[in-house]
C-alpha cells in the first residue's frame, strides 16, 4: 500500500493511480480517493493542487512500439527543421519557425505534435506506453499559469504565452516557448538535456536550474537566477553557433531586427519577479507601463503629454491579473487618470 499521506503535490501529480482518478473516474477509484481524502483532511490542499495540474498537464497514453515510436519522432523533428514557407493565393500552406505570427508559430509547433498523436492511431499495436512524451499549453491575456512538465520540472507561464514541451525517448527534453516563462528545470538521473527555444534564433541549454525567458516584443531576454545555462544564437551566416555561458545574476538582450546581443549583469528580481505575483520597479517611470499593460493584458495605452513620463518611482506592487485593478494602482503610484476609449486607454493628469 503507498504512503500517500507522505505525498507531496509532486508526487501525487505524478502517481498513476491519481491521474486516473482525476482524468477517467469510476465508482473503484473514486470511492478509494473520496474515503482517503476524509480520512486525511490535512492532505486537502496538496490533493486540490495536484488535481488542478493533472488537469493541465493532459497526461496520454500512446499505443506505440518502442521501433514504431522511436522512427516517429524522427520524423517529427525532421519535419520540424525542414518545414518552408509557401504562400498560394495568400493563404499560408505552411511556415517557418521564427515566423514574426505568434498564432501561427504555435500552430506550427502544435500541429507536429498533433500530428504525432493521430500517427498514434495510425501505428497502433497491443502494448500501451504509459509515458507522457509532449504536452503543450497557452495562455490568454490576463492568464498564468504553474505547469508541472512529464519531466517534473517546473514552469511558471505568463499571460499571452504559449508552450510546447516534446521528449524523445533516450534524448533531450525540448521546450518551444512563445511569450514568457519562468522555468525551474527537474535533473534527471541520466542527465538529459533541457533546451528552450524562442521560435527565433536563439536557444537556451540548461546547466543549472532557474531562469526566466521573455520573447515578447523586439528582444528576447534570457536572465539566469540560480545555477548555469548556455545560450546558443543563430547568426545565419555563421558556420557554428554563438555560445554565451551565464552564472547568476547575468542576462542577454537579444534584438530581433539588428541581432545584437549584449550580455550584462542585472537583478534577476526585477525580471523574473511577477512568477511570484509582484511588479519590481526600479527607476520606474510610467512610459513602462504601456508595455506592461500590452503584453500582459493586450490594452494599448497611449501618452500624449510628455511631461507625464518625466518622474520615476522605485518599489513594488502585486499584480492582479484584471485591467481595471491594475489601472487603479498604476494611477495612485504615478498620480495619474486612465480613461478608457473603445480599446484604448488614455493617460490624464
Amino acid at each position: 500500500m503507498k504512503e500517500y499521506q507522505l505525498y507531496t503535490v509532486r508526487d501525487f501529480t505524478l502517481d498513476e493511480n491519481f491521474q486516473n482518478w482525476v482524468l477517467h473516474p469510476d465508482i473503484k477509484n473514486m470511492y478509494f480517493w473520496e474515503q482517503w481524502i476524509q480520512q486525511h483532511p490535512q492532505k486537502a490542499d496538496a490533493i486540490n493542487d495536484a488535481v488542478k495540474l493533472v488537469r493541465s498537464i493532459g497526461f496520454q497514453s500512446y499505443t506505440l512500439s518502442n521501433i514504431e515510436k522511436e522512427s516517429l519522432w524522427e520524423s517529427v523533428w525532421d519535419k520540424m527543421d525542414e518545414v518552408e514557407t509557401e504562400v498560394v493565393s495568400d493563404i499560408p500552406v505552411s511556415l517557418k519557425m521564427n515566423t514574426p505570427d505568434r498564432k501561427w508559430k504555435y500552430a506550427v509547433a502544435a500541429g507536429f505534435i498533433g500530428l504525432m498523436v493521430l500517427s498514434v492511431f495510425w501505428l497502433k499495436t497491443d502494448r500501451m506506453v504509459s509515458k507522457t512524451i509532449s504536452f503543450s499549453s497557452q495562455t490568454g491575456f490576463g492568464e498564468v499559469k504553474k505547469l508541472l512538465l512529464p519531466d517534473s520540472s517546473e514552469v511558471t507561464l505568463n499571460a499571452n504565452s504559449c508552450l510546447v514541451y516534446a521528449e524523445k525517448e533516450n534524448s533531450d527534453r525540448e521546450v518551444w516557448i512563445d511569450g514568457e516563462a519562468f522555468f525551474q528545470v527537474k535533473h534527471t538521473v541520466n542527465n538529459k538535456k533541457f533546451i528552450v527555444h524562442t521560435f527565433d534564433k536563439l536557444s537556451v541549454e540548461v546547466l543549472g536550474t532557474s531562469f526566466n525567458v521573455n520573447s515578447k516584443g523586439n528582444e528576447i531576454a534570457v536572465v539566469l537566477q540560480e545555477g548555469s545555462i548556455k545560450v546558443e544564437i543563430d547568426e545565419g551566416n555563421a558556420r557554428e553557433k554563438t555560445q554565451m555561458y551565464f552564472k547568476p545574476g547575468e542576462m542577454v538582450s537579444y534584438n530581433k531586427k539588428f541581432g545584437d546581443y549584449p550580455k550584462r549583469e542585472v537583478a534577476p528580481e526585477k525580471y523574473d519577479s511577477w512568477a511570484s505575483g509582484k511588479l519590481m520597479m526600479n527607476d520606474h517611470s510610467l512610459e513602462q507601463a504601456p508595455t506592461f499593460m500590452q503584453q500582459v493584458f493586450g490594452k494599448k495605452i497611449i501618452i500624449r503629454d510628455s511631461t507625464l513620463v518625466s518622474s520615476k518611482i522605485s518599489g513594488s506592487m502585486p499584480i492582479i491579473y484584471n485591467v481595471d485593478t491594475m489601472l487603479v494602482q498604476f494611477g495612485k503610484v504615478f498620480k495619474v487618470r486612465f480613461q478608457k476609449k473603445n480599446n484604448e486607454i488614455w493617460v490624464e493628469k
